[in-house]
Formats: structure tokens, C-alpha cells, sequence
């Protein structure tokens, strides 16, 4: 699926090619200028995740960025004809989706919400999920442009310090990120676990700084999930939207380790099968059962604060 912008701009259209990553922002070298003194230098940016997948995200503007006419706060997952506004000028996205084939027909011509997957692989891979700590409380007491700007640079300096560590950012949910690391890309999965662990420790790093140089109620933290087990990836959707992701029970309980994270009061929870591709002296007689949802058993757990992992890596 390609994807492209159409911005018109003194009566006529000009058209974008959607590239892995294209800024907007009233001055050169931004990809697309918008000359208007109420665009900041830096405003926003198209980022693509995978082959198939295209996040809206703020990068702190003054003026604020506005998908659909609400204005974006966290990355938000693009779609077909999603209308972006930035001041007084227009962009709309549009995603060229390749043919239905057969496995998308349905009985029902109204469907429109068939999902399909494309160049499907089932692989082992290691999944960090983290997550802000009392966001709710943070956006209430914020204004929608301080916000917005916090928003920004924590998206972009976590994705900074996720690339330096190996990870891959599979998808925003909110304000949680999910990254994936491939044992076929090169390191083994005793790597992949190490990288996450790392991952964990430089986005911690992250909150230390946006600590020392934002004023807030609280402490800005992050919980962490990481787990290890073998998902699927591919291009999942249907017309108009497809998300290059990973899916299964691998997925679902990084998630769930990361809500356990609070449950158990530690700033990062391993999984079990993670833990087997560590030293057995870091994390022996340390682990701890926590029921996790859609489980009927108990998971046996490695659970740690940040400090902690600081002094093994």
C-alpha cells in the first residue's frame, strides 16, 4: 500500500509521496512548508512503521496539529481521507490499497469491516510495551498546548532511544508504544532480550530529562512489560487501512506484564520465557506469580525497577 498527502495551495493541488518519515513545519528543510507565521518551525511529522503503517504525530507545536478536527495529542494511526489540519491549511491522506482478492469477499456486499492479512510470517520475537504512569491525571491538569508539547518530545526522544537499542516501534496505543525486536534480523534471542532490557533503562533515561527540565505535579514515569514467544507478523486490515503489527498470545501478555508492573509495584516486568535467555543468576530466586488476565494459571515473573536494571547491563 502506498500512501500520499494532497495539500492545495494557492488554488491548486500539489501531491505528496508519503515517505518513511516527512516533517511539516513553516520553514525549509521541512518536507512540506507551510508558510504561515502561526506554523511552527517544527510542527508535525508522518512517520511510517512498517510497510503498510503511517502515524500522525505533533511534534510540540505552539498552534496544535488536528486530525478530523480533533486535535492530536499522542501518534495517531492514519486512515484513508483522513483530513489533516494545521492552521489555515489543509491535507488529506490517502492510502492506494491494493485489489480484494478472494479471501476478502464476503456474502455480504455491506460488510465493511473484513479483515485480511498479507505476507503473513509466524517468527520468535521479544516485545516491550510501556506505558506513562497517570496519564489521566497528567492531561487533566495540562493545557491542550503544554500538553501537546510534553506529547511531542517523549514520542520523539523515545523513538530516538528505541532505534539506538536494535527495537522496532510496532505501533502508539495512547500514550503506550509497543516495540519488537526479531530474532531473524541478525542477533539471537538471548540479544533481542538484552536490547529490551536496555530499551527499558534508555527510556527511563528519557523521563530523567523531560524530570529535569518540565515542571509537573509528579514525577513523569513509565511502566514496562517484556516478553518473548513467537507471534505473527503481517499487514492486517481491510480496504483503506492495513497495519503492518504483530498479533498473538506472545503480544497480549507483554501487555499484561506491563499492567502487572503496577499491580506488583516494580517499574518492569519480565516474562518467563524471556527470563530463560538471561543469566540464571540475575533473576533466580526472584521470581513471583501474578495472575495475569485470560490465564488460568498463574505466570511466574521477573520483576524489577530501573535501578536494578542499570546494575546488570
Amino acid at each position: 500500500m502506498s500512501a500520499k498527502l494532497f495539500y492545495t495551495e494557492g488554488g491548486q493541488q500539489r501531491e505528496f509521496a508519503c515517505v518513511p518519515l516527512m516533517t511539516i513545519g513553516r520553514t525549509p528543510p521541512n518536507d512540506i512548508v507551510l508558510p504561515n507565521p502561526r506554523v511552527s518551525r517544527n510542527h508535525a511529522m508522518i512517520r511510517m512503521l512498517g510497510p503498510e503503517t503511517y502515524y500522525l504525530i505533533d511534534v510540540g507545536s505552539t498552534n496544535g496539529t488536528f486530525l478530523n478536527g480533533k486535535r492530536v495529542v499522542t501518534p495517531e494511526l492514519l486512515k484513508n481521507g483522513d483530513a489533516i489540519t494545521i492552521e489555515d491549511s489543509a491535507l488529506k491522506f490517502q492510502a492506494e490499497d491494493v485489489a480484494p482478492d478472494a479471501s476478502e469477499t464476503d456474502a455480504d456486499s455491506n460488510a465493511t469491516h473484513t479483515m485480511t492479512s498479507f505476507g503473513v510470517k509466524v517468527e520468535v520475537i521479544t516485545l516491550l510495551v510501556c506505558d506513562i504512569r497517570g496519564y489521566t491525571r497528567i492531561s487533566e491538569k495540562m493545557a491542550a498546548g503544554e500538553l501537546s508539547a510534553l506529547m511531542g518530545t517523549w514520542f520523539k526522544r523515545a523513538t530516538q532511544a528505541i532505534e539506538s537499542c536494535r527495537g522496532t516501534v510496532d505501533k502508539f496505543i495512547g500514550d503506550a508504544i509497543m516495540v519488537r525486536w526479531s530474532s531473524e534480523q541478525g542477533a539471537g534471542v538471548e540479544e533481542t532480550v538484552r536490547d529490551a532490557l536496555r530499551a527499558a533503562w534508555s527510556l527511563h533515561e528519557v523521563c530523567l530529562r523531560i524530570n529535569a527540565s518540565v515542571k509537573l505535579d509528579e514525577p513523569f514515569r513509565i511502566g514496562v512489560g517484556i516478553n518473548t514467544g513467537q507471534a505473527v507478523l503481517g499487514s492486517i486490515g481491510g480496504r483503506g487501512y492495513r497495519e503492518y503489527t504483530a498479533i498473538g498470545d506472545a503480544v497480549n501478555m507483554a501487555f499484561r506484564f506491563e499492567t502487572a508492573s503496577k499491580e506488583l509495584g516494580r517499574d518492569v516486568v519480565i516474562g518467563p520465557e524471556a527470563c530463560r535467555h538471561l543469566p540464571e543468576e540475575w533473576w533466580a530466586g526472584a521470581m513471583r506469580s501474578v495472575t495475569v488476565k485470560g490465564k488460568d494459571e498463574p505466570a511466574e515473573v521477573w520483576a524489577i525497577d530501573f535501578g536494578d536494571i542499570a546494575a546488570f547491563i
